[in-house]
């Protein structure tokens, strides 16, 4: 008799014993699932930088021909325009702040303040503010 309630328990008990490590397997399976999407994730978020630095090297690229301060005024508010969506769109705080200022700038030339009289002071800052936007993405990027 006591073999046979040994055998019986024995019995009962494997199948916890089995559940037990399923459940233990089932945990890492979802840890390397949970892994697996935060990589996915960080991934995502490294192209999105790089996708917005690139867009944001080619915005803040602008220099405008004072010569026709009409079309120098359209020129900025469209880039002004363009760079402001940027600094939207992007998650990377320092980015953002950079492209806010070479926006700024830009209005400075559509709203007509920055003239061909003034503008080799105020294109020595926007090559400036061009330089903080391609090192702040080179640092982005770079990791």
């Amino acid at each position: 008799m006591r073999i046979r309630g040994k055998l019986a328990v024995l019995a009962v008990a494997l199948p916890l014993f089995a559940g037990v490590a399923a459940c233990g397997e089932l945990q890492q399976a979802q840890q390397g699932v949970e892994d697996a999407q935060q990589g996915v994730e960080n991934a995502q978020q490294g192209l999105e930088a790089a996708q917005n630095c690139a867009k944001a090297t080619g915005a803040v690229n602008f220099v405008p021909d004072f010569s026709d301060q009409q079309q120098v005024r359209e020129q900025a508010r469209s880039k002004a325009e363009e760079i402001g969506q940027l600094a939207e769109q992007t998650s990377d705080q320092a980015l953002s702040d950079a492209l806010r200022d070479v926006q700024q700038s830009m209005r400075r030339v559509s709203s007509g303040e920055v003239t061909i009289e003034n503008s080799a002071e105020w294109t020595q800052h926007q090559l400036e503010q061009t330089e903080r936007v391609l090192k702040i993405c080179s640092g982005i990027t770079g990791n």
